[in-house]
């Protein structure tokens, strides 16, 4: 990975995050985080530029807030130490309905376990990392908020709105971290090299 990076963006922008800090995180977050995602942060801190910075403190104070909320709504707590429910069965369910055409999308009652918080992308809009089970260290797109319905899919950022209107639709394979991290990396590049291309008439 740091290959390929170092072809996209400048290696010297990354600042490491030492192992303390990482012990930390785990401590707020309550669960050992994924493997790629721990030796990312040990390597590459929050990221590269011109690539997606991750915002730490964003997700130190979104775990606490909705660890209070959970207190309050107990009927609907899910947290990162729970197993994360997606199975392969899910998945290829995911695969069918994208083949058929129709939004790959799993429906959830409630904040779905086993899950932290990774990044925002604006209003409700939620890329949340799996914590465990057969898909850990994959990254999930959903809607926060306390709604009756939750929808999830496989985060990617880099697709922009799909024509359905939802953010980063249409995706139907789990993306692991370090693939998702480098997709988007990509296109940020890209729209940046084109930005700095002249305009000729």
């Amino acid at each position: 990975m740091a290959a390929e990076l170092s072809r996209l963006a400048d290696l010297s922008t990354a600042v490491p995050l030492p192992e303390s800090e990482v012990v930390a995180l785990e401590e707020v977050i309550g669960a050992p985080l994924p493997d790629e995602f721990r030796s990312f942060l040990l390597r590459f801190g929050r990221g590269v530029r011109p690539g997606p910075l991750l915002d730490l403190h964003w997700i130190v104070e979104e775990t606490q807030r909705e660890r209070e909320d959970f207190q309050e709504e107990p009927d609907v707590a899910a947290y990162p130490w729970e197993p994360f429910p997606v199975t392969r069965d899910d998945v290829r369910q995911l695969r069918r309905l994208a083949a058929e055409e129709a939004d790959p999308t799993l429906w959830m009652d409630k904040p779905s376990p086993g899950t932290m918080f990774l990044c925002s992308h604006g209003c409700s809009w939620i890329s949340m990392l799996a914590m465990n089970g057969e898909y850990a260290g994959t990254v999930w797109l959903t809607e926060m908020g306390w709604v009756k319905d939750m929808y999830w899919w496989p985060s990617a950022p880099w697709r922009d709105v799909e024509p359905s209107g939802r953010l980063h639709g249409g995706w139907s394979e789990p993306v692991p971290f370090l693939d998702w991290y480098t997709h988007w990396t990509r296109q940020i590049v890209s729209r940046h090299r084109r930005s700095r291309q002249p305009d000729f008439p």
